[in-house]
């Protein structure tokens, strides 16, 4: 079953990212037993501790980085300047929280959030459901 919410719990300190279903099976069968179960998976690759937010500028750009390199899937060989140049730009934008560049599953998620981020419209943003849990 598809996860379609991205929620970050101060109260647990973690990010659950939002998954389809469909690649958590692609991970699983191309894992080499890495992983016993897709709830492996889920622990593993989409929990997140906030911890790893704590410095927003930093963390834009480290995950705007892995964004373009891992995520991208118009560049069969993605390059490491267009890559760079997405993460500097990032890393200035003080608006966009970096759990939520974290938790796109490819550029283009990224680039309709940060229009209706731009055009506060984010209730526009229908890709994944974003919650926060407070304490």
């Amino acid at each position: 079953m598809d996860n379609d919410i991205l929620l970050i719990s101060e109260k647990t300190q973690k990010a659950y990212l939002p998954y389809k279903y469909k690649d958590l099976q692609k991970i699983y069968k191309n894992s080499n037993n890495k992983y016993d179960s897709i709830l492996d998976i889920i622990h593993d690759l989409y929990i997140i501790p906030l911890k790893n937010f704590k410095y927003p500028a930093f963390a834009r750009f480290r995950e705007g980085f892995k964004l373009y390199m891992h995520k991208n899937k118009k560049d069969k060989k993605p390059s490491f300047f267009k890559a760079l140049d997405l993460a500097l730009e990032l890393m200035f934008k003080y608006s966009l929280n970096p759990i939520i560049i974290t938790a796109c599953r490819n550029l283009d998620e990224l680039d309709i959030y940060l229009d209706c981020l731009e055009e506060k419209e984010l209730s526009n943003f229908t890709c994944f459901e974003i919650k926060n849990e407070f304490i």
